[in-house]
């Protein structure tokens, strides 16, 4: 007879693998065939990593001083605003703002009228996790296709990996929010359902996926992007998931809290050097468009046909 935390354990290790495979698919296939206009920054730098880790370090903190209803406000607004920057390029002004509105107004409506039951709660989960997968591969797709190198991207994980350390053993900030978001419209995570359990993985460990494996395919093609998948999925999604088995990550409320980029964070760096000694100079976005990695266009592929000329003497 299996012991509850072993079968947790393996609910936790398919979501996370399900969730982190499907963010890194759909952020490959748009990547490929999506080019999004690029914004006006200037070139990718290290003060725009800085800028970003800033923002996601005091998001965390307005989270939780935010009354319910301006906290759902300000994510309605955040995930408005993600949406529209990946489907802006695939979808027409109207048809575009009708797809986020929908896909807001029923995340809304679930969470306020369907999590009486197990089948509700497996309903929210499947839309809400929609919304997350959705902005953070359009999330991934504005930093990569805009400059940011894999480079970048290590050196991203590997700072998150002491912040995300220190804010769930040290502050517990991470376990205020697991407990401050169950339940509510809106949820930052990707996650399902069984039973009694819930199993979520949250927006920033995929949006570090998803920017991690689309920037190895950007940087140095098919092979280098198989292997950044490949220490996603090990130390990104099996080694914190499996960790519970051997180290005590249960808290007050006994929910399990793992800190995932404690565990990926070195592996990502390590990796990217590894890539890095054995390809040389990243690709920049120009090399990687004028390359064989993205899929054109059909009449970008058609080879031109000369016109054929007519016979002498034939009207």
């Amino acid at each position: 007879m299996t012991s509850p935390l072993l079968n947790l354990t393996i609910f936790e290790l398919i979501t996370a693998l399900v969730c982190t495979a499907a963010t890194m698919a759909v952020a490959l296939f748009y990547l490929r065939r999506v080019r999004m206009e690029r914004p006006a920054i200037g070139r990718f730098n290290g003060r725009d990593v800085v800028v970003l880790f800033a923002f996601l370090v005091a998001l965390p903190t307005l989270y939780l001083l935010l009354p319910q209803w301006a906290l759902t406000g300000f994510l309605a607004l955040t995930f408005v605003a993600s949406l529209s920057i990946g489907l802006r390029p695939l979808l027409s002004r109207g048809p575009m703002w009708l797809v986020i509105g929908l896909l807001i107004g029923l995340n809304i409506w679930l969470a306020r009228t369907m999590l009486g039951t197990v089948w509700g709660w497996q309903v929210f989960w499947v839309e809400n996790s929609l919304i997350v997968l959705l902005g953070a591969v359009s999330v991934a797709n504005l930093y990569v296709q805009g400059g940011m190198h894999l480079r970048h991207v290590a050196w991203f994980a590997l700072v998150l990996a002491g912040y995300d350390l220190i804010f769930t053993t040290v502050v517990p900030v991470t376990n205020d929010l697991a407990e401050h978001f169950i339940g509510f419209p809106l949820d930052p995570s990707m996650g399902f359902r069984l039973g009694f359990d819930n199993s979520s993985i949250g927006l920033g460990d995929l949006l570090v996926y998803a920017l991690f494996a689309i920037a190895a395919f950007k940087a140095y093609g098919r092979a280098a992007a198989r292997f950044a998948m490949g220490l996603i999925i090990v130390f990104g999604v099996a080694m914190p998931a499996l960790a519970p088995l051997l180290i005590n990550s249960i808290d007050a409320r006994a929910d399990v809290l793992v800190p995932a980029q404690t565990w990926f964070g070195p592996f990502a760096f390590l990796g990217y050097v590894w890539l890095r000694r054995r390809y040389g100079r990243e690709r920049t976005m120009r090399e990687f468009l004028a390359g064989n990695d993205i899929v054109r266009p059909r009449e970008e592929r058609a080879p031109r046909r000369e016109p054929v000329a007519e016979p002498a003497g034939v009207n």
